[in-house]
């Protein structure tokens, strides 16, 4: 470019060309470019991580613990829940599922809870359970869950009620405590030869997408809506908590090796087992299914016209479940 200069031997003015560098006009525009991307991702980044963090704790002061916290040490609190009261019938406990509040079991406890006590419990980093830094596979919480009942005095003989991917730690617990079983129910519940070591990195992703707010894009109160009222809003705004969905990840991280786990749980002898599948289960999963019933010499099959999560949440698919177990668990 021409730049005019003042001779002062001449007192004229001269032009003189002066290159400017284009190198620095590049690294300047590259900077502008970086800084406005910068503030237009921070910005709504920082807003949605201090807005996901007040509606959590507008929460947990709206949607307190329904059961009590009992404190196994390790920095562990469980959350344990009792409908029902002690009788000389066996104790029925529930396992949830993956990413499940323990509160998904209402329809299906308030049920059973006529005739038999009955559990539910979070596991540790779920629900409104605390966890510690210990590992989430499901021996850890099954230990934990065998530390809550005997603090909290709630004795054997127990039946082991699972549901889907609950029926790990469910099993595992099942394996320590072969004595003190009356029996087994297993809804739809995972199997350890199927595939399923991907699912923590989806479950990973959900809880990153919680950290940033974006679950504050979508109205809440959709998922669990048909759970009875006072339980509905609770569970659903605990299935949004970025604990609950970092413990449910870290838990589905652990596949392989709480697969293994469960391998060597081994079966139930000849402990009443109950196993209910869906209707809609292709092949495979009906073979798994299948698969599961031979755990014990003592075993029934049923498949019904109930959806995967739908089973527990759903009144009248709930009311299905429960005519098959009540039948089932007579004079254990």
């Amino acid at each position: 470019m021409l730049v005019p200069i003042l001779d002062p031997a001449s007192a004229t003015i001269r032009r003189v060309a002066i290159r400017t560098g284009r190198g620095r006009r590049l690294f300047r525009a590259l900077a502008n470019v970086l800084t406005a991307l910068f503030l237009v991702f921070s910005i709504p980044l920082t807003v949605g991580i201090y807005g996901q963090a007040y509606v959590e704790m507008d929460e947990r002061v709206r949607f307190p613990p329904p059961g009590q916290l009992v404190d196994v040490g390790g920095g562990e609190m469980i959350h344990v829940r009792t409908w029902g009261s002690a009788n000389e019938r066996p104790t029925l406990l529930l396992f949830t599922s993956a990413f499940t509040p323990s509160s998904a079991w209402a329809w299906v406890a308030q049920t059973l809870a006529t005739e038999y006590r009955v559990v539910a419990f979070d596991r540790p980093g779920m629900g409104w359970s605390i966890g510690g830094v210990g590992p989430r596979d499901a021996r850890h919480a099954a230990d934990a869950l065998t530390s809550a009942l005997r603090i909290a005095g709630i004795g054997p003989p127990y039946v082991v009620i699972a549901h889907s991917f609950g029926g790990f730690s469910g099993r595992v617990f099942a394996g320590q405590h072969r004595s003190q079983l009356a029996a087994m129910v297993l809804l739809a519940t995972s199997h350890p030869d199927a595939p399923g070591s991907g699912y923590g990195f989806f479950a990973r992703l959900a809880a990153i997408r919680a950290h940033a707010g974006i679950d504050l894009l979508t109205p809440r109160g959709g998922g669990f809506s048909s759970l009875p009222p006072g339980e509905a809003e609770a569970t659903d705004g605990v299935n949004h908590w970025t604990s609950h969905l970092d413990a449910s990840a870290d838990e589905l991280e652990t596949w392989d090796a709480t697969a293994a786990e469960v391998r060597a749980a081994g079966d139930f002898g000849n402990v009443p087992l109950l196993v209910i599948g869906e209707a809609s289960d292709n092949d495979e999963q009906r073979r798994y299914q299948l698969d599961l019933a031979r755990l014990s010499s003592a075993n029934e099959f049923v498949a019904l016209n109930v959806g995967h999560l739908d089973m527990l949440i759903q009144r009248d698919q709930a009311q299905l479940v429960t005519d098959e177990i009540g039948p089932f668990l007579e004079g254990r």
